[in-house]
């Protein structure tokens, strides 16, 4: 039996490959290349964009989002919420908009 393949035995012999951050740069394992965010993610948006909401209240508002057309979505094969970055961003430029 073999040892699983990681991408470092991937990549080519001599090169080095960079170490690798999720989408919102706060470190922690890869989840894609930032176009599309998990729920922790979209939290980590909401804090650094000054917002308190409770993670409940950022999960409804979202779903709302999706249901009504407003964000792009999908959901993995395990069933977890994967959203759009851009649709994100777009979103909390409104709400800092209507709150300013």
């Amino acid at each position: 039996m073999t040892a699983p393949q990681t991408a470092a035995h991937l990549a080519p012999p001599g090169l080095r490959l960079p170490d690798l951050v999720n989408s919102t740069g706060l470190g922690g394992p890869v989840v894609g290349d930032g176009t599309w965010l998990t729920l922790g993610e979209v939290i980590a948006r909401y804090r650094a964009d000054g917002f308190s909401d409770s993670e409940s209240t950022i999960r409804r508002e979202i779903d709302d989002l999706v249901a009504d057309g407003q964000l792009d979505s999908y959901l993995t094969r395990g069933r977890h919420r994967r959203v759009s970055a851009a649709g994100v961003k777009a979103h909390l430029a409104k709400r800092k908009q209507a709150e300013g």
